[in-house]
């Protein structure tokens, strides 16, 4: 093991780099996010047009996976990351029931995976729908997505044998390499995950590499398909779907390209700076919101639920306001009138 610290051991801790901010805005996250997704999730449910009930279901199992990743992210499977070494400060609330790290990691892979997935099943049903000829790809699908949810519960598992039991591990070593850490994480139970951070991710990036090359196979697929969508139908039913693939595209590039700016820092960060540990990781726990945000603001039926809810709720706040004397004069007239 090499013992070259990461960070100055002069470092001055400020309230950015606590446990405490971190939690706090965490928690707050978690928080505001579920109303944005139970707020989505209904829009799926009840305002999808009959026109979309198609892809209704995938919508809804993006949208809940969605909201599970977040809440794993920002409560249940917490950690402190301590980037550039593999090794965390688990915070969440599996760990204080108990649950001891390789089974939060593993936990949290799996529910990775399954967004993965249901990103893919998105992608998939538009291009089902768009296919001519349905009878090849008919018979396979449904094996195929199958056999892409079996590798997200699985391709973590060689990580998961080599971990060591527990909710510490190295943590002599991780004080040695990171001297600088804040006071209350340096008393805090510490979980070297693996030495080389290269041989833990070499499955994770197999498995990304997967879902990526899948992701874009099915989006160049969708756009051929759509080409050839137009003979036979009506301008309006075109415009429809290419609105619909459009407003989808959008709805998953944002969130993945914010997703995308902690991963990248986490890979190939060769320093420890906890505040920006920290806010990467929380960054990370915003996406789902931020999709859900987007989707509602990109499908027609969504925004126009959403203004009406807004508008609504400005007309009550109005009238509450008024005095009592001048809402029963406004009733009194208008029933006489």
């Amino acid at each position: 093991m090499t013992t070259e610290p990461l960070c100055s051991p002069d470092y001055n801790n400020t309230y950015l780099d606590s446990i405490e901010f971190f939690s706090i805005l965490l928690h707050t996250i978690g928080v505001v996010s579920a109303p944005i997704h139970i707020f989505g999730g209904f829009c799926i449910l009840y305002k999808t047009p009959k026109e979309m009930s198609s892809v209704k279901p995938s919508l809804l199992y993006l949208e809940s996976s969605t909201f599970i990743l977040d809440l794993t992210l920002s409560i249940f499977c917490t950690v402190n990351a301590l980037i550039p070494l593999m090794a965390v400060y688990p915070i969440g609330i599996l760990t204080q029931l108990g649950i001891r790290v390789p089974e939060v990691f593993y936990i949290l892979e799996i529910i990775a995976a399954m967004f993965a997935c249901s990103v893919i099943g998105l992608f998939e049903n538009r291009l089902f729908i768009l296919m001519i000829d349905k009878r090849l790809w008919g018979q396979i699908r449904i094996p195929f997505l199958v056999f892409l949810h079996l590798t997200g519960l699985v391709y973590f598992y060689p990580n998961y044998i080599t971990m060591p039991p527990g909710v510490e591990n190295q943590k002599e070593f991780i004080l040695k390499a990171i001297p600088c850490l804040h006071p209350e994480v340096r008393n805090a139970p510490l979980y070297l995950i693996v030495e080389d951070k290269w041989k833990f991710l070499f499955w994770t990036a197999c498995e990304t590499l997967l879902f990526a090359f899948t992701i874009v196979a099915m989006f160049i697929f969708i756009i051929k398909a759509l080409r050839n969508y137009g003979h036979n139908r009506s301008q309006r039913t075109i415009d429809m779907q290419k609105k619909l693939i459009q407003a989808i595209t959008l709805q998953l590039a944002i969130p993945f390209f914010i997703i995308f700016i902690p991963i990248s820092y986490y890979t190939f960060s060769n320093s420890y700076y906890a505040a920006v540990n920290n806010i990467m990781y929380v960054l990370m726990a915003t996406h789902g919101s931020f999709s859900t945000v987007v989707m509602i603001i990109v499908q027609k039926p969504y925004r126009e639920f959403l203004l009406t809810v807004i508008l609504l709720n400005r007309r009550c706040r109005t009238l509450a306001s008024r005095p009592t004397n001048s809402v029963s004069s406004g009733l009194i007239a208008t029933r006489m009138f």
